[in-house]
């Protein structure tokens, strides 16, 4: 994308996060985890893997930035163990005043793909640690990636956790381009077509209409190649080891008509 926007003299200059990138962050912040309340405090700490959890979490699910952080706390769990799931409620499709949703769970038991193994048990160590450190904060809020005392996350505060971890980890888009949270839905999309994840299963993964152009106009990168991160943290995509419980239609306020929720991309 990056080469062919240069080509093309356009103004998007909004880049697809790496794998690498998404993977690298993973893992400094577990690393991170022995000595993070004594270094940064409570809030600090919460704060931080907040913010690295949404991250993550953003890319593996293709989500955006608004639907990150429209996530309430009971869209999400986490079971014990790394024999179970972590799961999310997303939206696949809109109707005026309803939600067309359903329970997605990523496995978390040790799997390895093309060679590689995933990084889901790790993606659920780092969300575990989030909640464990929001807890100590008080009581539950009720969006996922709200700590106790703030108002409700928006699209700017996403857009700036992730520019604040980006700059932790030294992590720079290529000269004349930038990297912003659509990077993280982009980036998600343009590796698991690199790593030829059926183009349906994406398509649905990340809401997409499966008869759209959306998806290959502004979310899929051609120069974006295979590497081991993409199947570290897509590779369960390929062989359909989730999985997605039975839908159900849910009242949503302001829902209009649409196959892409949260669309159009500008």
């Amino acid at each position: 994308m990056a080469r062919g926007q240069a080509r093309c003299d356009t103004r998007d200059t909004r880049v697809p996060m790496p794998a690498a990138a998404a993977a690298r962050i993973l893992r400094a912040t577990l690393a991170a985890l022995p000595s993070l309340a004594a270094r940064k405090g409570s809030r600090g700490a919460a704060d931080f893997l907040r913010r690295r959890y949404a991250f993550v979490l953003s890319f593996v699910f293709m989500g955006r930035q608004d639907t990150s952080t429209g996530l309430r706390s009971a869209d999400h769990g986490i079971d014990e163990g790394n024999s179970g799931f972590i799961w999310l409620h997303i939206s696949e499709k809109m109707r005026r005043g309803w939600a067309f949703r359903r329970i997605v769970r990523l496995p978390l038991t040790a799997r390895s793909f093309h060679g590689h193994a995933s990084l889901l048990p790790q993606l659920g160590e780092l969300g575990r640690a989030y909640l464990a450190a929001r807890a100590a904060l008080g009581a539950a809020p009720e969006w996922l990636f709200q700590l106790p005392g703030e108002r409700r996350p928006l699209t700017r505060h996403m857009a700036g956790w992730v520019s604040e971890t980006l700059d932790e980890e030294g992590v720079r888009a290529p000269a004349g381009f930038v990297y912003l949270g659509h990077s993280l839905r982009s980036g998600g999309s343009s590796a698991a077509e690199a790593i030829r994840v059926p183009h349906f299963r994406g398509n649905w993964l990340g809401g997409w209409s499966q008869n759209g152009r959306t998806r290959e106009l502004h979310y899929m990168d051609p120069s974006v190649l295979p590497s081991p991160e993409a199947y570290e943290l897509l590779g369960w995509l390929l062989d359909g080891s989730y999985q997605a419980l039975p839908p159900s239609w849910e009242r949503r306020r302001g829902a209009a008509d649409t196959a892409e929720p949260g669309e159009p991309t500008s």
